[in-house]
């Protein structure tokens, strides 16, 4: 691994490693970690189950399939602070909202008439 490569590495993360455990039956994991597994239907669809054996859908296709395991594993795993911050931007501009509407109205009543 030529050393830009290696220092890329920590920022790209781990592979996801698919395993077929059996014909019809895929585990995926990503740096020695379940993320879940794709089980082949008798009908040819796909269904992707999470690591907490939560489905998450059932697809046409295997890449389909593993594309919405991933996604739901990336879900999962981002960092905690996102969406706390999303929800403190939402209530700043609902309190905002409130307050802009109160003084409009409330300069509606003061106004002479």
């Amino acid at each position: 691994m030529s050393a830009q490569a290696s220092s890329l590495w920590p920022l790209v993360g781990h592979a996801v490693r698919w395993d077929e455990v059996e014909p019809g039956f895929q585990v995926a994991t990503r740096g020695g970690e379940y993320i879940g597994f794709i089980e082949t239907t008798a009908r040819g669809t796909f269904v992707a189950v999470d690591g907490f054996s939560t489905p998450v859908g059932r697809y046409y296709t295997l890449r389909q399939a593993r594309r919405a395991l991933v996604q739901t594993d990336r879900m999962r795993n981002r960092k905690p602070g996102a969406s706390g911050e999303m929800m403190a931007r939402r209530l700043a501009t609902a309190s905002g909202l409130v307050a802009a509407t109160m003084m409009l109205s409330a300069g509606t009543l003061f106004l002479p008439a």
